[in-house]
């Protein structure tokens, strides 16, 4: 994997992210990067290699809802199927 594929799909998940957080409600998008910055010291755009600390954030912050949120996530990713590195990490996050 080049280091423009690594930042293209990097991208593409943190947007991804984004943009789920956004559609619920935009209050989440603040609440989950504020939380991820101060408990883990990372930004949306690192939870491409690091989809643990995302899950846990958001089971944290919205119970048994994360799993809605995690699967809009997939969702918004679901053209993407054929790259390893997404599925990997969608499973990561899935677990």
């Amino acid at each position: 994997m080049t280091c423009d594929d690594f930042s293209m799909k990097r991208n593409l998940v943190s947007l991804a992210i984004g943009k789920t957080l956004i559609d619920i409600d935009s209050r989440r998008y603040a609440e989950v990067t504020k939380h991820l910055k101060e408990k883990y010291n990372i930004d949306l755009s690192d939870c491409y290699q690091h989809p643990v600390p995302l899950r846990e954030t958001l089971k944290e912050l919205y119970g048994n809802s994360y799993k809605f949120m995690i699967e809009s996530i997939k969702e918004n990713l679901s053209d993407f199927p054929d790259h390893v590195e997404i599925v990997k990490f969608l499973d990561a996050l899935s677990q």
